[in-house]
């Protein structure tokens, strides 16, 4: 029920989500928010980042004016509310998987927002190669390079085509990138120890879900250590479960 005020006050066919988020059911057309903005949804899971990105805002309030790099895009639910709630924003969103993509693609031709979000069919890793993603199996609901806790061999998984931050911010030719939002279930730590740390001077502010994957390296007290010694200063922590939350960092001159 704590759910019910965020879904009736932003969503205008809030019942129809409240009723298929219950069921895990996927509607046959999109569910139209309050503020304009429409999403299609492929699978019942997908209703997460719904709650997470539109309902509570686990990302907050977006700049205008912004670059945005958006990696782990999935349908496109984080692009098309920053398209919607920010004002003259570019974004830049990377998902590896193809059905997902495409969704997301529809999602952004659905909001009349094809000037403003680039989509990109890459999954973002450590190195520029083609690698399996399992997206089946895993201890993550959403498709991940992180093979299964279990060692089980019969995991799902697919073959995707992987770039790298440098390359995404040479490529597009990135001087400066004002937000840069991760959601890349535990690649995040590749991601940042593989990126030259130049690079980093590019983007001013980070908001990403983190992954606590191991005691040693690939956990949260790490990835700060990290961003601060990176040129960064945390400004928001949030612990959504033992495994995972959000965390936001800023350039510390900025």
């Amino acid at each position: 029920m704590k759910l019910f005020p965020l879904v009736f006050g932003q969503i205008s066919n809030w019942a129809t989500f409240m009723r298929n988020y219950a069921l895990g059911l996927v509607p046959s057309d999109s569910y139209d928010f309050r503020n304009g903005a429409r999403i299609k949804i492929g699978r019942g899971v997908d209703h997460v980042p719904i709650i997470e990105i539109f309902l509570r805002r686990d990302y907050g309030t977006l700049p205008n004016d912004a670059v945005i790099l958006d990696l782990g895009a999935n349908i496109g639910v984080f692009a098309i509310y920053a398209a919607t709630t920010a004002r003259n924003v570019r974004i830049y969103a990377y998902e590896p998987l193809p059905e997902f993509y495409e969704l997301m693609r529809e999602n952004v031709r659905l909001n009349k927002r094809t000037d403003t979000v680039e989509c990109f069919n890459y999954a973002v890793g450590g190195e520029a190669t083609t690698r399996d993603m399992y997206v089946a199996g895993t201890d993550f609901f959403f498709p991940t390079f992180i093979p299964p806790s279990n060692g089980d061999e019969k995991a799902t998984r697919v073959q995707v085509h992987c770039t790298t931050l440098a390359e995404i911010l040479d490529a597009n030719q990135l001087e400066h990138v004002d937000l840069l939002k991760m959601d890349i279930e535990g690649a995040e730590y590749e991601v940042f120890c593989r990126t030259p740390p130049r690079y980093f001077e590019r983007i001013k502010e980070i908001r990403m879900e983190y992954h606590n994957l191991d005691t040693n390296e690939r956990n949260v007290a790490r990835l700060k250590d990290f961003l601060s010694n990176h040129g960064y200063r945390i400004t928001r922590e949030q612990i959504n479960t033992p495994m995972n939350g959000n965390l936001w960092a800023r350039r510390k001159n900025s």
